[in-house]
């Protein structure tokens, strides 16, 4: 299958927020585990994107057309209203981090955060999560819920009624 990346027109027939290529990446910068051949790789993206679609985002879809959930209009953030062609990059690198932790599920092993990245040209560099500014956005290598909580409708847990039992 082919991906359509969602380029923050609305496209009607966008299936992802990222090309395959940023799965890649994050695999050979971070050292995450994905499958080997291509066809897997672009099925796995393809799974986490449907699933992101699928979750109850702030504000609603720009474009009533449009296939994937973002980008959308009336969604705030901090008091600030998001652009209505705007995909935030914790969406795409919640994506490819997704892609990731559904990997890790189906295989059974646990994700351990990263403690170096490898540069192109080989060099392994030590990552510091500290950044300065007034937000703190989370880095590309954290957990997917974390890259998604600011723009949830509801983040966190939600309560469970006094009658159901767990």
């Amino acid at each position: 299958m082919q991906i359509i990346v969602e380029d923050g027109k609305g496209r009607p027939d966008a299936n992802s927020f990222v090309p395959l290529e940023k799965l890649i990446f994050y695999r050979d910068y971070y050292g995450f585990r994905i499958p080997e051949t291509e066809g897997e790789q672009v099925e796995l993206l393809l799974r986490a994107a449907a699933d992101i679609s699928g979750r109850q985002w702030k504000g609603r879809k720009a474009n009533p057309d449009q296939a994937m959930a973002w980008p959308r209009r009336d969604c705030k953030i901090e008091y600030q209203t998001l652009s209505e062609t705007f995909v935030p990059f914790e969406l795409e690198w919640g994506q490819v981090r997704l892609a990731v932790e559904l990997y890790a599920a189906e295989q059974g092993f646990q994700i351990e955060e990263p403690t170096h990245c490898t540069e192109p040209n080989g060099r392994r560099t030590p990552l510091k999560r500290a950044t300065p500014g007034f937000r703190m956005r989370p880095p590309p290598y954290a957990p997917s819920r974390t890259q998604f909580a600011d723009y949830l409708v509801m983040r966190g847990l939600t309560q469970v009624p006094s009658s159901v039992r767990l």
